[in-house]
């Protein structure tokens, strides 16, 4: 009996886990916190996102209007001044495209991380 005990002993010490080193558990931990907060930031971030983009879509309406009117006052030919009236327009429409595509992109990449 005695001789399987010390056998069962030694097994036992062959399946102790030592940790790799010191402070492995509080670098472990400090990594989940991180993640945490990176989360809860990438939420904010999204937030300031879209309300930037519904302002600058706000302002990029003012604005391709006001530089509309400023072509309309222009001593050019009619035919000039239409193609600048529908350059802006396309050039605003480019840029909102892309901008809810980039926004889009924001959103569905932060709902894949999510749900993992």
């Amino acid at each position: 009996m005695d001789r399987e005990h010390k056998k069962m002993k030694q097994v036992m010490q062959m399946s102790k886990v030592s940790m790799p080193f010191d402070d492995f558990e509080k670098r472990v931990m400090k990594q989940i916190t991180d993640l945490e907060k990176a989360k809860s930031k990438a939420l904010s971030d999204r937030k300031y996102a879209i309300v930037f983009f519904l302002l600058g879509s706000i302002c990029g309406i003012i604005l391709n209007n006001y530089f509309i009117d400023g072509i309309q006052l222009t001593q050019t030919m009619a035919s000039y001044r239409n193609y600048f009236v529908i350059g802006s327009h396309i050039v605003f429409v480019v840029l909102t495209c892309f901008f809810c595509l980039q926004l889009w992109k924001l959103i569905k990449i932060q709902k894949d991380r999510s749900y993992k």
